[in-house]
């Protein structure tokens, strides 16, 4: 019996959508496991090593007439051996942690009772715009489009094994057709549908910030109980970890092969991390307004709480109303104040955004340690080392 778009239980942004179902009726995926390591190897199969047949076969493998063999170029290497098995590698880490995280809203209580069947429609929309087939046929078209663009446009203008050079005019060889069309659309068309499940998984916390959630001024996430949601973001470090090794392969030919200047990317770097942070923390910002109205509310409430408290203890303890036979020392009063104060502190470090710098750290390593490789064209060994450390720590 064919799959259907209902054949896994519960919450998941991956186990869905024609190309799931397709992969299911051929064997490389069941339910309950997503056959990781035979899909990693068939996509192996189909790009690298194809890619090293041909080559050898057109004496552009090791050697040959060009400056840069297929076995000499980083950036494939990069991108058919890291970067496609990353991002399919990326559907188990997030399978493993995304469900709970969605779950965990109706679970923890954030989401009152009245709310609970709001939360479960906010799920389902969710799955059927993952199970949509015109929106995965349009996935395909956009790869379509992105490869028939790039077709064009060639990274050296010298042979390589990619392509013959006349004057100005590139001829692609047998081995570069199949890069274009095979490879880099396989990657394309995962990274296209990344995106899309993204941009699902932001649409169902957009949801959720909508709801009148339950907060906790004093939970010791320092975010109102919300800042599961920022730790969930650093699970996507595979995606961008993915993203950034084909960018460090195509920096490391640029560098070796142009001689380009590697201090001539540092901007162009810091840019990607930023984007990076934007793309994968910025669209928490849609919980700050709730978060910063509900910080100021309960400024107010347990200001007026801690008058009320005090003046209590100052009125029995302070001036004399506690009665002669009772005593201070071991008194619940004094803990009460104490625990009054620590709670007041957790609520006025509130943070607006519900992610901490060690979520921003992840994806930003993430983006920033595929590079470090190229810091070798410019430092010695022991100076990256160095520097490693320092921005680890």
């Amino acid at each position: 019996m064919s799959p259907t778009p209902h054949s896994e239980p519960g919450f998941s942004l991956v186990a869905g959508g024609p190309a799931y179902w397709l992969q299911q009726r051929l064997g490389l995926t069941k339910p309950g496991t997503h056959g990781l390591a035979k899909r990693v190897a068939l996509c192996v199969l189909l790009t690298w090593v194809p890619l090293l047949a041909i080559s050898a076969v057109e004496g552009r493998a090791l050697g040959g007439e060009v400056r840069i063999p297929l076995l000499y170029d980083f950036a494939t290497y990069a991108l058919f051996l890291v970067a496609v098995p990353l991002l399919i590698l990326a559907e188990g880490v997030i399978e493993r942690h995304l469900p709970q995280v969605a779950a965990h809203f109706v679970q923890s209580g954030l989401v009152a009772a009245a709310d609970v069947r709001a939360h479960a429609a906010a799920m389902a929309r969710a799955t059927r715009w993952r199970d949509s087939a015109a929106m995965e046929l349009a996935l395909a078209g956009m790869t379509v489009l992105s490869v028939a663009i790039t077709a064009g446009q060639f990274p050296f203008d010298f042979p390589t094994w990619r392509s013959d050079v006349a004057g100005s005019v590139h001829t692609r060889t047998v081995a570069g057709w199949w890069d274009l069309i095979v490879g880099r659309g396989l990657f394309q068309f995962l990274l296209w549908r990344w995106l899309w499940r993204l941009f699902i998984w932001y649409a169902f916390l957009r949801s959720m910030s909508k709801l009148d959630l339950r907060l906790i001024p004093t939970h010791p996430d320092r975010a109102a109980g919300l800042g599961f949601v920022g730790d969930a973001q650093r699970f996507f470090w595979i995606v961008v970890l993915a993203i950034s090794v084909t960018l460090s392969g195509t920096l490391a030919n640029e560098v070796v092969f142009a001689g380009t200047a590697l201090k001539s990317y540092a901007f162009g770097i810091g840019g990607f991390v930023v984007l990076v942070l934007l793309v994968f923390l910025g669209p928490l910002l849609m919980f700050s307004p709730r978060l910063i109205d509900y910080r100021i509310e309960c400024e107010h409430n347990y200001s007026a709480l801690a008058v009320t408290h005090n003046l209590g203890f100052d009125a029995k303890w302070v001036q004399g109303g506690h009665s002669q036979d009772e005593a201070l020392v071991g008194t619940p009063d004094i803990s009460s104040l104490a625990d009054l104060g620590n709670a007041y502190e957790i609520m006025r470090k509130m943070r607006p955004i519900p992610f901490d710098p060690s979520d921003a750290l992840t994806l930003g390593a993430a983006a920033l340690l595929p590079m470090a490789p190229l810091l070798l064209t410019v430092y010695p060994l022991d100076q990256v080392l160095d520097l490693l450390w320092r921005l680890l720590i």
